[in-house]
C-alpha cells in the first residue's frame, strides 16, 4: 500500500512539474516575486537597493496579451516589442523614449532577469515567476 502511495505521488508531483514548465511559454499572465533589485549608477562604486516606486503588491505581472509588464519599480508599464521562446527560456524586449529592457525567464523554474538601462544608469531585478492566477 505505501509503495503504490508513493508511486502515485511521484507520478503526481512529476505532472505537476512538466505542468508548470509547459505553461511558461509566453501565451499565458505571469506573476513574478523580486527577490532582489539593484540600481546601478556608473559612477557609484556599487549597485543600490532598487526603491519601489509603486503602491501596491511588490510583484511583476506579465501580460502577453497586451504586451506589457508592469514592474513595483516603475510608475510606467514596459511595453514588450520583441520576444522569442526556445526549449529553455522566454526572452522580452523592449523599448521606450528614453530607455530599453530585456527580460529572461527560465521556462523550468521560472527565475527572472530584468534589466532596464538608459543615460544615466540601470536596474536589475532577480525573482521567481509562476502562472498568473485568475481574477
Amino acid at each position: 500500500m505505501k509503495l503504490a502511495l508513493a508511486t502515485a505521488l511521484t507520478l503526481g508531483l512529476a505532472c505537476s512539474a512538466a505542468a508548470l514548465a509547459a505553461d511558461i511559454d509566453g501565451t499565458v499572465p505571469l506573476t513574478c516575486t523580486p527577490s532582489a533589485g539593484h540600481d546601478c549608477d556608473p559612477g557609484a562604486e556599487q549597485c543600490s537597493q532598487l526603491k519601489r516606486e509603486s503602491k501596491g503588491p511588490v510583484e511583476v505581472r506579465v501580460d502577453f496579451a497586451n504586451k506589457t509588464i508592469k514592474s513595483p519599480y516603475r510608475t510606467n508599464l514596459l511595453p514588450i516589442q520583441n520576444s522569442a521562446t526556445n526549449d529553455e527560456q522566454l526572452v522580452m524586449q523592449g523599448t521606450d523614449l528614453k530607455f530599453a529592457w530585456s527580460a529572461i525567464v527560465n521556462r523550468k523554474t521560472g527565475a527572472i532577469t530584468i534589466t532596464v538601462a538608459d543615460r544615466v544608469g540601470a536596474y536589475v531585478i532577480f525573482g521567481r515567476c509562476k502562472v498568473a492566477v485568475a481574477n
